[in-house]
């Protein structure tokens, strides 16, 4: 038994906190209330793409955000019926038939991508909406911000194609000097825009950690993921993490002293030791590490700090059981890992354990449960 349960109330609590958070700080400059875009990309954020999806929509939210063709044509199979933003330039024509006729709305990087949209418009009763990328400094898709006259021609190319927004994505919203001169880049491309007479529609540059630090640069929109989840790098508030791993001993038995436990001979047993092997490994998601970013020399040091700290303490992944803490040792297997229960008092086969896996680590094989 594996599955990763998700509370429908500390769900609704994240988002009603930022709701609030969001209308708190007043309506956009046409006096309209701003708009939350759910990102459920990479199955929902690890919740679940079609399950979260459908909580979302039925607490109020109107507008998700997906990065391929598979997870939009997924929602609108579900019956999901609300726009739907594809965060990833297509340019390639059978898919972008496909997202046309699913009435997604398109974000649009090149003057190539317009090109063949009017063509496949020819044929096409739907529709057609886009959002315009533009790249103020995060060197992925999107117009370059300096490159004025191609994004005006890009508004000017538009005929079947409907601009109805535009964006930009900031590289490290942490770093507050950065984050202030992409925005003020964007601000300047919507300010050119305007003066020229085109319509920029929805304007959305905030993801889940910009939304907090920046209340200013919310504009029309945000752009909301891991806050959802409770995961944020700014003061938590109130928000609930979200997600708990749940599986179940398999086996227990006792090893001596000095016994080899898993690949590699990497751990051995430091006195006689009762174990009990789980069923999870890094397949479904446990301990699997992702690469740190790093963006200058300080953090450089503080990332170095930190594994020296590391290095005096017991760093070992834990495990709950019956409400107490064990650790796992030796390394974990693709399908499971070994827990060090010595220690615990009346712990059987089939015991539930809960295990601390981030959301969107979690295999997408893993069923979710909403409870």
């Amino acid at each position: 038994m594996k599955k990763l349960i998700i509370s429908r109330k500390d769900l609704k609590n994240n988002l009603k906190i930022i709701q609030k958070r969001l209308n708190s700080f007043g309506k956009d400059d046409g006096g309209n209330n701003k708009k939350i875009i759910a990102v459920v990309k990479g199955n929902g954020m690890g919740l679940g793409l079609v399950q979260y999806s459908k909580f979302l929509v039925k607490h109020g939210i109107d507008f998700l955000a997906v990065a391929n063709l598979e997870e939009a044509t997924t929602l609108r199979q579900a019956g999901i019926t609300e726009e739907i933003l594809m965060l990833t330039p297509i340019s390639k024509e059978s898919e972008l038939e496909k997202l046309i006729q699913q009435k997604i709305t398109l974000t649009i990087s090149t003057k190539e991508q317009i090109e063949l949209i009017e063509k496949i418009g020819q044929n096409q009763e739907n529709e057609i909406k886009a959002h315009i990328k533009i790249d103020t400094g995060f060197g992925r898709y999107g117009f370059l911000s300096t490159n004025l006259k191609d994004i005006l021609d890009a508004f000017k190319m538009c005929d079947k194609l409907k601009i109805c927004g535009m964006y930009t994505h900031f590289a490290r919203p942490m770093a507050d000097n950065f984050t202030n001169k992409q925005f003020d880049r964007f601000l300047e491309v919507v300010k050119f825009l305007k003066k020229e007479g085109q319509d920029v529609g929805m304007l959305h540059c905030s993801e889940s950690t910009a939304f907090l630090k920046y209340p200013m640069m919310h504009l029309n929109a945000v752009r909301i993921g891991s806050l959802l989840q409770g995961r944020t790098l700014v003061h938590k508030a109130s928000f609930i993490p979200i997600g708990q791993f749940k599986s179940s001993i398999q086996e227990i038995k006792t090893v001596p002293k000095g016994y080899n436990i898993s690949y590699g001979n990497m751990y051995k047993t430091k006195r006689e030791t009762k174990i009990a092997i789980l069923p999870v490994g890094f397949m479904d998601g446990l301990n699997m590490r992702k690469d740190r970013d790093i963006f200058s020399l300080k953090e450089n040091f503080l990332s170095v700090g930190i594994e020296i700290k590391k290095f005096f303490k017991d760093n070992r992944l834990k495990v709950l059981i019956k409400d107490k803490k064990y650790s796992i040792i030796g390394r974990i297997g693709m399908y499971h890992a070994v827990v060090d229960i010595t220690d615990g008092e009346a712990i059987s086969i089939d015991d539930e354990v809960i295990l601390e896996i981030p959301p969107m680590q979690v295999s997408s094989m893993i069923r979710r449960e909403y409870v």
